[in-house]
C-alpha cells in the first residue's frame, strides 16, 4: 500500500491511495470511490465477525484491481525512464507503512512471546501475512509491485479476456484441488499468481480496453449472494479463490471503473459520506484491527451483540470505520501521512 502520490491524479493506487484529485465532488467520477467504500466495509465486516462472511470477500480482490488500475494510469503518464524509480518509491512507501503497523500490532498481540516462538513462525507467520488481519494484502502488493512491469507488458501482448479467464481457472483449480498439496497449501493465497486476474482487469480498464458496464453490478451481487452456498456445498481452501467470489469481484470492477472519469452531478449527503469513506480506505484498512480491539476491550462489542445480535456488529463496524477515518486525519496532521497512504 504505497503512500499517496504527489500528483493528485495518481491517487487510488492501493486500498487507501485514492482515486481523485483535490477537486470538487461534482468533477469526480464517484463510481470507484463508492466501490472502494463497499469493499472496505466488507473487509471490516469480516474482521468484526459478521455472519455470512463470504458475502464480503470481494473487498480485497477489488482493492487489487483498483491498485493495478491506478498504478497503470500513473505509469502511463510518466516517461519510461522514470517508471522504475516511481515503482521503487511506491515500494518504499508500502514498506514503511507495513513495518510500522506490523510492529504496532505485534507488540499488542504477541508481547512476550518472541523468545518462545520459532524463527520460521516469526518470519513466515508474524511478518509473512498472518501477523494481523489484513497483513497478507501487503505481502501480495510487494510481489505485484516488483512484477508490475512484466505484468503490464504481458497484458499488453496477450488478449485480455483469455488472460483473465485463465486466471479464474487457476484460482478455482487451486482452491479445490491444488491446495491439497502441502507446499502449495503452506504458501496459501499470499502468492501473487492468484491475483493476476484482478491485475489484468485493472490494467485493461485503465487502458480503455474494457469499458464500464454498470449492468454487470447486478450479476456480481447475485454471485456474491451465492458465495455462502458455494462455501457450504464445497470445501475450498481459500474463500478468495472460490468461483463466485472471483467472478463477482471481476464483474464489480468492470461495472464501476472506466478509463476516464465521467463528470456527474454532485452527490447528496449520503453519497458524499460514502465517497469520503472510499477516499480514505487505506487508513481504515490499517487501523480497523486496532479499532475493533478497542471496541472489544471496552465492552462495546459485547454490549452491541447482547442487545442487537448481528445488527449490533453493524454498529461495531461503523465505529471501526469512523475510528479509522479519525486516525487517518490525526496522522496526517502530525506529518505521518505515509502511514495511511498519504504524503
Amino acid at each position: 500500500m504505497p503512500a499517496e502520490p504527489r500528483n493528485p491524479a495518481d491517487r487510488g493506487s492501493t486500498p487507501a491511495v485514492h482515486a481523485g484529485a483535490q477537486a470538487t465532488a461534482g468533477a469526480r467520477d464517484l463510481h470507484a470511490d463508492w466501490l472502494k467504500a463497499a469493499a472496505i466495509v466488507g473487509v471490516v465486516s469480516i474482521h468484526a465477525g459478521m455472519p455470512f462472511q463470504d458475502l464480503f470477500r470481494f473487498g480485497v480482490p477489488v482493492f487489487i484491481g483498483l491498485w493495478a488500475y491506478y498504478l497503470e494510469k500513473a505509469l502511463a503518464r510518466r516517461p519510461r525512464e522514470t517508471q522504475g524509480s516511481y515503482l521503487l518509491q511506491r515500494m518504499v512507501e508500502l514498506g514503511v507503512a507495513y513495518i510500522a503497523w506490523t510492529l504496532l500490532y505485534l507488540e499488542k498481540f504477541y508481547d512476550g512471546r518472541l523468545d518462545a516462538t520459532p524463527l520460521h513462525t516469526v518470519v513466515g507467520g508474524w511478518f509473512g501475512g498472518y501477523g494481523w488481519s489484513g497483513q497478507y494484502y501487503f505481502v501480495i502488493l510487494f510481489q505485484l509491485t516488483l512484477l508490475f512491469p512484466l505484468l503490464r507488458r504481458w497484458v499488453a501482448d496477450a488478449p485480455t479476456l483469455p488472460v483473465i479467464a485463465a486466471g479464474v481457472a487457476l484460482n478455482v483449480a487451486a482452491g479445490y484441488w491444488l491446495f491439497e498439496h502441502r507446499l502449495i497449501s503452506a504458501v496459501g493465497d499470499r502468492l501473487f499468481i492468484y491475483w493476476i486476474p484482478y491485475v489484468a482487469m485493472g490494467i485493461a480498464l485503465a487502458r480503455g480496453e474494457l469499458g464500464r458496464k454498470p449492468g454487470l453490478a447486478l450479476v456480481g451481487l447475485l454471485l456474491l449472494l451465492a458465495a455462502p452456498l458455494e462455501s457450504t456445498l464445497f470445501t475450498e481452501h481459500s474463500a478468495y479463490l472460490s468461483l463466485t467470489v472471483t467472478l463477482a469481484s471481476l464483474l464489480l470492477l468492470a461495472s464501476a471503473v472506466a478509463a476516464d472519469r465521467v463528470r456527474s452531478q454532485p452527490p447528496g449527503p449520503i453519497g458524499r459520506a460514502v465517497a469520503l469513506v472510499g477516499r480514505n480506505t487505506f487508513a481504515i484498512y490499517v487501523a480497523n484491527v486496532g479499532m475493533l480491539e478497542v471496541c472489544k476491550s471496552t465492552g462495546f462489542t459485547a454490549f452491541a451483540q447482547a442487545h442487537a445480535g448481528a445488527w449490533g456488529l453493524g454498529a461495531v463496524v461503523a465505529a471501526a470505520l469512523a475510528g479509522g477515518l479519525a486516525i487517518g486525519r490525526l496522522l496526517q496532521a502530525l506529518g505521518l501521512g505515509v502511514l495511511v497512504g498519504k504524503r
